[in-house]
């Protein structure tokens, strides 16, 4: 039987939009969904009355009539109908691979395991500072493809990728396209880091400009696949070429530069932390590749004060710097925070850790707590775990409760001294989820 229609593989946000491309396309579609029953299922069959939607399994019947399968990144691609699908050599890619094949603006794209919200939002910004239309799309904010009604509009496109989304794309050719870093993370799903790495590395792949950290080996490019293209670095020691980004010290004054043009005192930076110097350079040098110039850098960073729940500042009580990371949901996100808050400021670092660890080593961060953090506070379900693997690392105390941490917190803080929430952790044994945490933790020292 000759292949009729595309599969709509998953019916989350990211799936939805995609039915609604196909659509748009007049491009026959049936729709599945691993789960039993989705939360909006009615409201799906509204807007798409004539589609067919299985859910739990698939038909063995329906894989010859498939022409190719557009999924979800929430998917695992070792969830069996896929499986079944590559073994009969069926198409499978996601919503990034379909606006890179009709997409005719310059594209940046971001990768990394940490500070690609930021660094998105920053390009973005600065983006617009110059005077350009953007969208700023992909695993923030909304689906890329609910933009594409308005593609002839933009004039460059900022995309944050994630690894899944990266095992679905192919042909995207990003003008400029950087890894942040890489730690371990999403194991459950790549099973390797070589597999995790191999997936953040497919950013670079037809890139033009491709920009890695000095500071993280992991970032280089594994390979140079596009003839003319260029290589650019950055990193928090002095530029290494005039197309590198870095730090130069000025008298003892630390600036952002270009080559050896100083862009900026890194005191003017309204985030804060050696993680959030790197993050501006990196989006400085993702910007410079897609045509900004300098003063529209130099205007956003002296404004940006960070993402909510990413590092973000919440108040200054008794000159303790309260700071909110709740985003901070896995070990290296926490340990990038505790290294560059740390080395940025005159104190000490007192550190609420703690939740749902998902089995995650949390030795990893010994290091960079007995460097800077003087006091440790254990919160939530896996704080004996975290204690354990931290033993001797700093003075630790458990709190049978989020207030009573921050009053322990508070307590333990010298003038100097930040307090950091970094659980490390997931949060949905005490929480919605970390946008909650963070509420919350606001809330709390607000009230202080």
């Amino acid at each position: 039987m000759d292949k009729l229609f595309y599969l709509v593989a998953g019916l989350g946000k990211t799936g939805y939009s995609i039915a609604h491309y196909l659509k748009r396309q007049n491009r026959s579609f049936i729709a599945f969904d691993t789960r039993d029953t989705i939360e909006g299922i009615a409201q799906f069959k509204v807007d798409f009355p004539n589609v067919e939607i299985y859910f739990h399994e698939l038909p063995s019947a329906i894989y010859s009539q498939i022409a190719a399968i557009i999924l979800s990144p929430g998917i695992s691609l070792d969830e069996p109908f896929l499986v079944k699908a590559r073994s009969l050599d069926i198409p499978i890619y996601g919503d990034i691979e379909c606006l890179a094949q009709v997409v005719q603006a310059p594209v940046v794209a971001i990768t990394g395991t940490n500070g690609k919200s930021t660094v998105t939002t920053l390009v973005g910004e600065m983006a617009k500072q110059a005077g350009l239309k953007v969208a700023v799309a992909g695993n923030i904010g909304e689906p890329v493809l609910n933009r594409l009604n308005d593609i002839e509009q933009y004039d460059l496109w900022v995309l944050e990728l994630s690894s899944f989304q990266l095992d679905l794309t192919y042909s995207l050719a990003p003008k400029a396209a950087v890894i942040l870093n890489i730690t371990p993370d999403h194991l459950d799903r790549h099973h390797t880091m070589d597999a995790y790495i191999a997936a953040k590395q497919r950013v670079y792949h037809h890139a033009e400009v491709l920009i890695h950290n000095r500071q993280d080996i992991q970032t280089y490019p594994a390979t140079i696949p596009v003839a003319g293209s260029s290589l650019v670095s950055y990193g928090l020691d002095q530029p290494v070429g005039v197309n590198d980004w870095g730090i130069i010290d000025k008298d003892g004054m630390l600036f952002l530069a270009h080559g050896d043009y100083e862009l900026m005192p890194v005191d003017q930076l309204k985030i804060k932390g050696k993680h959030n110097w790197q993050n501006a350079l990196a989006a400085c040098a993702l910007a410079h590749a897609a045509g900004v110039g300098f003063d529209p850098m130099i205007t956003v960073l002296s404004q940006f004060s960070g993402l909510p729940h990413r590092c973000q500042w919440v108040r200054t009580l008794n000159q303790v710097d309260w700071i909110n990371d709740s985003k901070g949901t896995n070990v290296g996100a926490t340990e990038s925070a505790i290294a560059g808050i740390g080395g940025a400021i005159q104190g000490k670092i007192v550190l609420i850790v703690g939740g749902m660890g998902k089995g995650a080593d949390f030795s990893d961060l010994r290091q960079s707590m007995q460097t800077y953090v003087r006091q440790l506070i254990l919160i939530g379900q896996d704080a004996e775990i975290i204690a354990n693997d931290l033993k001797g690392a700093a003075p630790m105390q458990h709190a049978n409760s989020f207030k009573e941490a921050i009053n322990i917190a508070q307590s333990a803080a010298l003038p100097g001294d930040v307090v950091l929430l970094s659980p490390a952790c997931a949060s949905f044994d005490m929480f919605r989820d970390f946008n909650h945490r963070g509420e919350v933790f606001a809330e709390l020292v607000a009230a202080l």
